[in-house]
């Protein structure tokens, strides 16, 4: 499990497809299943490395050893579930897809009987203004632990928060490597900073599973 940095590069899908591949093997060499997010609650399962690279969807999952999935994020969060068969998956979770429930959609298609998951870097209340009315969306689904404050006073949410709270109802537990993409301009980019760059958060699995579920496919919001 890697997440890149500025130094590696940006991994935006819509960049040059050769300049994308070098920088991907270059980072983590595999073959690559790389979702072109659109915060909804889709999750592939990966049958063989890199099946679905570039297809619409939030979330994969894999039990293919040698497979890297990749999720890509400027400050949504980005989520790497590890089962305890071997199986891995990948989440990217923006506060639409988090209240949409992509998490608990990823965490159901693994086949594994217990599932860990790590967050990676993305954004924190510190930076994150956030208005009311989806404010209060948000914490009609996940509690008031979700609401925090800015630096400059006023009302934030906590992706941190969010996620923990989606794993929580599924019973997984939450390690958190997280840093604030927007408080961290020498490290990390930041769509809240008006940057187009993005950066990975990847896993493969070093061991097959027994069995992976089907693909769950659930409509995406747009």
């Amino acid at each position: 499990m890697r997440c890149s940095t500025r130094a590696d590069g940006d991994f935006h899908l819509e960049m040059d497809p050769v300049v994308l591949d070098h920088r991907r093997q270059s980072f983590m060499p595999g073959s690559w299943t790389q979702l072109d997010e659109v915060h909804g609650t889709n999750v592939v399962a990966v049958q063989r490395p890199g099946e679905f690279d570039r297809v619409e969807g939030d979330a994969a999952i894999t039990a293919c050893v040698g497979a890297v999935l990749a999720v890509w994020v400027g400050d949504c969060a980005p989520v790497v579930l590890l089962g305890d068969d071997g199986a891995v998956g990948v989440v990217h979770a923006g506060w639409r897809g988090a209240l949409a429930g992509v998490l608990q959609a990823a965490v159901a298609a693994m086949p594994s009987q217990r599932v860990d998951a790590v967050l990676g870097p993305c954004i924190h209340p510190c930076c994150y203004e956030f208005g009311a009315d989806d404010l209060e969306r948000v914490t009609d689904r996940y509690g008031s632990s979700v609401v925090a404050s800015t630096r400059w006073g006023s009302s934030a949410l906590s992706m941190p928060a969010v996620v923990s709270a989606a794993l929580d109802e599924v019973g997984v537990g939450l390690e958190s490597l997280s840093r604030c993409t927007c408080c961290s301009p020498d490290t990390f980019f930041s769509h809240r900073r008006g940057e187009r760059g993005r950066q990975v958060m990847t896993v493969t699995s070093m061991r097959a599973a027994s069995a992976t579920r089907t693909s769950k496919e659930v409509p995406h919001e747009r």
